[in-house]
């Protein structure tokens, strides 16, 4: 299995990073799959831990995903009324899945303003969001909002590497710099400055963990609505990781910023086709809501073993 997934490209290795100074046999290319020639492994990527087939955000997706070995769990991150970190992505809690134990509809009140003993309160593990229903989906009932503490003590001793966003409502009074410190201390406390990558649109989170702790990697999202010029917003605000859609970079481009020492990763894809198009990219990894199709189609192309 592929896990090479240096965070410093040649000067940090990810801890749980197989090594890949040995050589890696290829297959050959067949029709539909991506050439593979001088190609580097790629790895995978669990958005929301692998939102088509757990419920997202919660323990049981993230551990699917890590008994798959997909190389990166992948969260979102909402700052609580008493300043907690829930492993949750939308504002506002969504009664699409998230139901009281009764079954009776989640009220729609804004994270920020509940304390994270309310939230906890709520079945997350029973409905799902409809964009991710579908028969691989797999309910668990009773899987509740989980803190940022509690998903990293969790896997830190499984190799997992951490892919964590940053969530600021516009209308949220919450403090960056704040938000910053609560990541940078729950990763610290845990040992984990090496194997998580902070991201976000919001980069006034990624420049106050700058600030506050260097060593820990950052990852800008939304670049191309900002500038075309990747590299320099890379340099501006210390990131040594970026997220790129099909269509906002090409092979070549993907191979400059790799060369300047930056993790390329896909836009979020769920099918083949997709997979493949990226593949083709060049990409460093896979950010997907289907880990194990990821997984699959880059065993049989050749870019994982």
């Amino acid at each position: 299995m592929i896990k090479s997934l240096h965070l410093r490209r040649g000067v940090m290795l990810a801890a749980a990073a197989l090594s890949l100074s040995s050589a890696i046999s290829f297959a050959e290319e067949a029709p539909g799959t991506a050439s593979t020639a001088n190609q580097r492994p790629i790895a995978v990527i669990a958005h929301r831990g692998g939102a088509l087939l757990r419920p997202e955000n919660t323990m049981p997706a993230f551990r699917h995903a890590a008994e798959i070995r997909a190389e990166y769990l992948e969260f979102d991150m909402e700052m609580t009324a008493d300043d907690r970190i829930a492993v949750y992505h939308d504002a506002v809690i969504n009664a699409d899945f998230c139901k009281r134990d009764d079954g009776s509809p989640a009220i729609a009140e804004p994270v920020r303003k509940l304390g994270l003993a309310a939230i906890r309160k709520l079945d997350c593990g029973t409905g799902v969001r409809p964009q991710y229903a579908g028969p691989r989906h797999v309910a668990v009932p009773g899987a509740r909002v989980p803190e940022l503490g509690e998903v990293l003590r969790a896997f830190r001793d499984s190799g997992a590497l951490f892919f964590a966003e940053t969530k600021i409502p516009k209308d949220a009074d919450i403090d960056p710099v704040h938000f910053a410190r609560l990541v940078e201390a729950a990763v610290r406390e845990n040992g984990l400055e090496d194997r998580l990558i902070l991201q976000s649109f919001d980069f006034r989170t990624i420049d106050a963990l700058r600030a506050i702790n260097p060593r820990i990697c950052t990852c800008l999202l939304g670049v191309p609505r900002q500038t075309r010029d990747y590299l320099a917003a890379l340099r501006r605000h210390g990131s040594t990781c970026i997220v790129l859609g099909l269509g906002e970079v090409d092979r070549a481009e993907t191979a400059r910023l790799q060369d300047a020492g930056i993790l390329v990763f896909s836009g979020v894809a769920d099918r083949e086709d997709e997979w493949r198009q990226y593949a083709e990219l060049g990409v460093d990894a896979l950010f997907t809501n289907d880990p194990e199709g990821a997984i699959e189609y880059l065993k049989q192309s050749g870019l994982r073993d």
